[in-house]
């Protein structure tokens, strides 16, 4: 298929089986049960008789590997594995091995190269990350960076080394958008300590050039605000200005989404943590994320302020929670307000704890 004749006759989508090994093709349906070896080594059981191993590798913030680290990974791959690799939706490489012996050779190997083994059963799985300035041009902080302050701490969660009550997904976006996920039992996204102004001149690019449409016309840096902090107003050369009213802003910036000429001050860049999400059917069912923090500083490189949040809340978890209890199901039990108290964290208009929304999922669908 190299021949330029003939990659024009590719035939999309392409059928899923095609590049499985040949133990995952031959077992399709067959596979009836699982064993752990270790925090980062599952054995997949099938009804023939065959067995498979998977070795789950921590990957790199927002996924960003190098051509040559990627080769390594291969390399691994093809000298004690089944020649055969992939990269889960939350950033983490999956290697095959057909036995346990070659599984803990690949296990190996990959630590050899700096990077670690782990993130199944009470272990922390991923911390999911955002592109933030990469590719985004409304991020607050810089995700990756935070995450691998964070992955950089948590790394004996993920490898087991330190059991956990339960199953842990910390997710980092870099604005209140949340394209890191806001479902995770810990969640931290960008997120600005201020209002937002604008230059007075550079912003009439984002408004009417005339007042007098105003009456038929929202400006669309008016209409994204989801909380009517902004407001337009005929000026008395007759063009158009805006209001920006403080105590009515969430700072959530949709506005600098549609108008590049609202500025933010970058002194003020933050996060606010929440937590309580998840999306399994298990304990209390899908749950979102409800805000713990509403804003901490973020000072990279090492985010001291944001990464003693996240080990706080670990650590209050791990002493309180039951074995199985995931953070979600743990504030079902005792209440957010003692999980505010055991944090010590001050209630507010901005982070009141209410009583999560749980039970929610695919049960209330199922005849009881």
């Amino acid at each position: 298929m190299n021949a330029p004749a003939q990659r024009l006759k590719k035939v999309v989508p392409v059928p899923y089986t095609r590049y499985l090994p040949d133990v995952v093709r031959r077992n399709l349906g067959h596979w009836v049960d699982r064993k752990q070896h270790g925090a980062g080594i599952m054995e997949h059981i099938s009804d023939t008789g065959d067995h498979l191993f998977t070795v789950k590798v921590g990957g790199t913030p927002n996924v960003r590997f190098s051509t040559r680290t990627l080769r390594k990974f291969v390399d691994i791959a093809n000298e004690h594995g089944l020649h055969s690799l992939r990269f889960t939706r939350s950033g983490s490489i999956e290697i095959f091995a057909g036995d346990l012996a070659s599984a803990k050779r690949v296990q190996q190997a990959v630590e050899e190269i700096g990077f670690h083994v782990g993130g199944w059963g009470h272990t922390l799985w991923s911390i999911g990350s955002c592109t933030a300035y990469l590719t985004c041009t409304t991020a607050v902080i810089d995700a990756p960076s935070l995450t691998n302050a964070l992955y950089n701490r948590l790394v004996p969660y993920f490898t087991g080394e330190v059991e956990l009550p339960a199953k842990l997904r910390v997710n980092v976006g870099g604005c209140p958008t949340g394209c890191g996920g806001l479902v995770a039992d810990i969640v931290l996204t960008g997120h600005y300590g201020a209002v937002p102004g604008y230059d007075p001149e550079k912003i009439r690019l984002c408004l009417p050039a005339r007042a007098d449409v105003l009456d038929k016309v929202v400006p669309e840096v008016q209409m994204v605000c989801p909380v009517n902090a902004i407001r337009s107003f005929a000026k008395p050369d007759g063009s158009v200005g805006i209001e920006i009213i403080e105590k009515k802003c969430i700072g959530c910036g949709r506005c600098k989404d549609v108008c590049d000429h609202i500025t933010w001050d970058p002194a003020k860049s933050g996060v606010s943590v929440l937590i309580g999400g998840k999306s399994s059917n298990t304990g209390v069912g899908p749950t979102m994320a409800r805000v713990l923090v509403p804003w901490i500083p973020a000072r990279p490189p090492d985010y001291r302020e944001a990464v003693a949040v996240v080990q706080k809340i670990i650590d209050v978890w791990r002493a309180n929670a039951r074995p199985g209890e995931r953070v979600a199901d743990f504030i079902e039990r005792v209440g957010m307000p003692a999980v505010f108290d055991l944090l010590g964290v001050p209630a507010s208009r901005w982070n009141r704890p209410t009583a999560p929304d749980t039970g929610f999922g695919v049960r209330q669908f199922v005849a009881r």
